[in-house]
């Protein structure tokens, strides 16, 4: 059985059903916080719980015969993480040090973790970033992902089956729209659909004087349903004994703020203001995936382009709003 920590979420709720789909046992485990159990299409176990909470954890391994984690469960914002770093340090840090521990006890074996490109900051150098780059976090956020894949690494063996995948910039939804983002979120291509839908005025972007084409900040994006296809393909990997990895996950180009608002204009029909706001304290400034190793280790590549995310984001954000 599969334990996938943050299943309620956008990203786990996009992982889960895929799992079932594809006839795998899985069970959930989610606070609740930010996800929403409507979101288990095919009506899984969840287990109600927080990562910050051994007792909970220690609960659902009591629960289930888990053989496979996959830790999705974390706060995501990196600006936030600015004035929050010690919230940030006991979710993303201890909290992933409290699954690791946990399934350890229980004989876990494989696990994949969801890491982010946040670990790199922002490259010394331009161009795409390899896994093998410095790894120079701006943010509370990026460190303590990177403390993650640490803590991860140091409490596994050779009788374990470890994988890292590094997000970029996850967007898009399911092409029925049953499934996206919550409304909530504080990801560039929601805000932009808030202003679409006319709940806000306007866009306000954080920054438009850097060294870039136009100013602002450089993104690559990768479609969710690509990303839940590495991670299936991931799983199988290490289930079959496969060799431990950490991959970037991104779509292999990089798009403007201003051309992502062009794109959103395009696809939706509807015009967006702009207003700018000064920068955002360790936000990045340019990020290029360099997805060369998932493609050789995994057989992935993203199969949606950022016109495609946008116009399924729309999609489930009209549905679902």
């Amino acid at each position: 059985m599969i334990l996938v920590t943050g299943g309620c979420g956008y990203i786990g709720s996009h992982l889960v059903n895929t799992l079932a789909e594809y006839g795998y046992q899985v069970v959930v485990f989610d606070n609740l916080l930010s996800g929403k159990e409507s979101a288990l299409l095919h009506h899984e176990p969840l287990v109600v719980g927080d990562i910050t909470n051994p007792q909970d954890l220690t609960s659902v391994f009591s629960q289930y015969q888990v053989d496979t984690v996959i830790h999705l469960a974390a706060l995501v914002n990196a600006a936030e993480s600015v004035v929050q770093s010690d919230r940030y340090q006991q979710v993303n840090n201890q909290g992933s040090k409290n699954v690791w521990q946990a399934a350890m006890s229980r004989g876990v074996k494989t696990y994949l973790y969801a890491s982010s490109a946040a670990v790199y900051g922002t490259p010394p150098t331009r161009g795409a970033i390899k896994e093998t780059s410095p790894l120079l976090p701006t943010s509370p956020y990026g460190v303590n992902k990177l403390a993650g894949e640490r803590s991860l690494a140091a409490i596994t063996g050779n009788d374990h089956q470890a994988g890292i995948f590094r997000f970029f910039n996850v967007a898009g939804a399911k092409t029925e729209g049953r499934l996206g983002q919550s409304k909530a979120s504080r990801a560039i291509m929601q805000r932009l659909f808030a202003v679409a839908h006319g709940e806000i005025p306007s866009l306000k972007l954080s920054g438009h004087d850097y060294d870039t084409q136009d100013g602002t900040v450089l993104r690559d994006f990768v479609h969710v349903e690509d990303v839940v296809r590495a991670m299936l393909l991931g799983v199988k990997h290490l289930q079959n004994g496969g060799v431990a990895f950490t991959l970037n996950l991104g779509g292999g180009h990089s798009t403007s703020m201003k051309e992502l608002h062009t794109i959103v204009e395009e696809v939706t029909g509807i015009t967006i203001p702009l207003t700018y706001a000064k920068r955002i304290p360790g936000d990045i400034v340019y990020s290029l995936a360099d997805i060369a190793l998932a493609q050789t280790t995994l057989d992935w590549e993203p199969a949606y382009n950022v016109r495609q995310m946008v116009a399924d984001g729309w999609n489930a954000y009209v549905k679902r709003n």
